[in-house]
């Protein structure tokens, strides 16, 4: 375990150790996040709407793949939440910060597993069932954006690992045959009777998992806090700006 862990913190001192250096890998990497969203509905659009044969079937593993992220993500928070509390390096062992003003846009929770790279990677395996093609470019796709989070130092390769291995196993798991029919399969009736409707919730749907939920987690951080007060709830994230951590180099 010493060795995993001494190899852990080797590889993101490897890979944090470049930023800063280069203001185009800066760029490239606190950028990643920004085109999701854009690159992932074109892959959907370009999916749903070819001409391929097996058309159900590609709609089903879409519909399928927008309740296979959201399962991943739940256990996601579910693992993050019972296993011990894992600080940020860039909050634990100290972190290289670009070359220019950047802020983490950081929620206050455990870094282990990453959910990024949970959803990211569950996405790709769900784009693989449709198309080899399809499902390795957006896991390459997902690595570059992986990757750029532990370059820039808010997460530890194990990680990564860890939330790649989580989504994909969800996503295998749930598009089964089964599901296809009692879920996807009903579901895709409202899109022959409703269509306005349903490509109207469908792009709703779609955004939001481009972004990994975040409004509705908001949303549900928000109703939480109805019942208990901010004072009230543990602050795991370290107080210090990211500027005065210490370096990692």
């Amino acid at each position: 375990m010493d060795y995993l862990l001494g190899l852990d913190l080797s590889l993101y001192r490897a890979l944090n150790h470049f930023c800063g250096s280069s203001p185009v890998l800066d760029r490239l990497a606190s950028d990643s996040t920004s085109v999701i969203g854009p690159f992932f509905m074109g892959i959907v659009g370009a999916l749903w709407f070819s001409s391929e044969k097996d058309t159900t079937r590609r709609h089903q593993t879409l519909i399928i793949m927008l309740l296979a992220v959201a399962l991943s993500l739940v256990l996601n928070r579910v693992l993050s939440t019972f296993l011990p509390f894992r600080y940020r390096p860039m909050f634990s062992v100290g972190a290289n910060a670009p070359g220019f003003e950047w802020h983490a846009d950081l929620e206050n929770w455990s870094s282990f597993p990453s959910d990024n790279a949970t959803y990211l990677f569950a996405i790709a395996a769900c784009f693989w069932l449709i198309s080899w093609r399809a499902g390795l470019l957006f896991a390459v796709f997902a690595a570059y954006v992986a990757i750029s989070r532990v370059y820039l130092g808010i997460h530890y390769p194990s990680d990564i690992l860890a939330g790649a291995m989580l989504g994909v196993t969800v996503a295998f798991a749930v598009n089964s045959e089964i599901v296809g029919k009692l879920v996807a399969g009903r579901v895709l009736v409202l899109e022959s009777r409703y269509r306005t409707y349903f490509y109207c919730l469908f792009f709703i749907a779609l955004a939001e998992v481009s972004g990994g939920f975040q409004v509705t987690r908001h949303v549900g951080v928000a109703i939480v806090h109805l019942f208990v007060p901010y004072g009230d709830t543990r602050h795991h994230s370290n107080p210090r700006p990211i500027s005065s951590l210490p370096n990692a180099r």
